[in-house]
């Protein structure tokens, strides 16, 4: 609720640069990741949207099951591809996985909030 308080409302605040600010989370995962080596987030049930952040390039895909991200070798044009360095994402109703992988070793929070 808070972050969709924040996402509708910025633009109301005094300040433009406070208004761009999201409130902090109480739910924040972490992830080191080694290059080449996925893994799997799971994600809280009471989080609606997902903020990222890392100390290098990344790739997530989101998902149930066995979801698994990949960096990409070639081209991949039928919509499955991993998205390259995801900012803040609304987590899709079914989703209940996130799967992170990285070229070079990384580390990754995962800022959640809930609607």
């Amino acid at each position: 609720m808070a972050l969709t308080r924040f996402l509708n409302n910025h633009q109301n605040r005094s300040s433009e640069r406070a208004g761009l600010a999201p409130p902090s989370s109480n739910l924040i995962q972490a992830r080191v990741l080694a290059a080449g080596v996925a893994k799997t987030v799971s994600i809280p049930s009471e989080a609606a949207y997902v903020l990222f952040a890392s100390t290098g390039d990344f790739y997530a895909k989101f998902g149930t099951g066995t979801v698994a991200a990949s960096v990409p070798s070639g081209d991949i044009s039928d919509g499955a591809a991993s998205e390259l360095n995801p900012g803040a994402r609304e987590i899709r109703q079914g989703d209940d996985r996130i799967s992170l992988v990285a070229p070079a070793a990384t580390t990754i929070t995962l800022s959640f909030y809930r609607a």
